[in-house]
């Protein structure tokens, strides 16, 4: 990791759950983290407990579903913190609801979030990296099995996660072809302690569950290989 030191990382849906645990580990590797979320008073605490800890944490409110937000915090992202080396896609919502049965409104929040935000983020942590000569950088995207498998208790969301399967590969074979050593890491998480998940872990006493902690070890393990290596998909399944 020691390549990563003082460089930034942008992680989305950072205020809590899998976000937050994953910019306390990238702060502790020495890395400066922009923590990016809607929730200010989360951010604002989150910051404040890691900069009392010598870490650089800077929090942005950021709805990745609003192009104005996304456009600026971005901008404001290379302003006052530096040009990106890590993004990380984590922001993402569920809806425990049969296809049939689904509000409109959901149906456009799970897209908005878990697909136009994250490739509106990765089309602006992109271009960060390369007009700032950056082209050892990283994009990680917070998958899950559920892109990976038909979940029938969360169709849309499944659905959502398989298009994440299929941009990853995409991306990382559309950047291989422009010779970019800017690497693509898709993670895939099974069930992970979070308020997202808490519905179906109540509905399900007993069930193995992930803990935050355990994806944030995840990131690590695609941002330490070797420049010359592409770890392509994780999955990670509690036991």
């Amino acid at each position: 990791m020691d390549r990563w030191n003082n460089r930034v990382a942008v992680v989305t849906g950072a205020s809590e759950g899998i976000g937050e645990a994953i910019v306390r580990r990238l702060a502790a590797e020495g890395m400066k983290v922009v923590a990016l979320a809607r929730r200010e008073a989360m951010l604002k605490k989150l910051e404040k407990e890691l900069t009392e800890k010598k870490l650089i944490v800077r929090g942005h409110v950021c709805d990745v579903t609003d192009d104005d937000q996304v456009q600026t915090a971005f901008k404001w992202i290379e302003d006052n913190v530096g040009p990106v080396s890590v993004m990380v896609n984590n922001a993402a919502v569920i809806k425990f609801q049969p296809l049939t049965e689904l509000e409109i409104s959901s149906v456009r929040s799970m897209i908005d979030t878990n697909l136009t935000g994250l490739l509106e983020t990765t089309i602006h942590g992109f271009r960060s990296m390369k007009k700032n000569g950056i082209d050892d950088g990283h994009i990680i995207n917070i998958n899950s099995i559920c892109g990976h498998r038909v979940i029938s208790v969360v169709p849309l969301y499944t659905a959502t996660k398989h298009a994440v399967t299929v941009l990853s590969e995409t991306l990382k074979t559309e950047l291989g072809e422009k010779k970019s050593k800017i690497r693509v890491t898709s993670i895939s998480p099974g069930a992970v302690k979070t308020s997202m998940a808490q519905q179906y872990l109540e509905e399900n006493p007993g069930v193995p569950y992930l803990e935050p902690e355990d994806v944030a070890e995840s990131i690590i393990y695609a941002l330490s290989a070797p420049a010359n290596v592409n770890i392509s998909e994780i999955t990670v399944e509690p036991v």
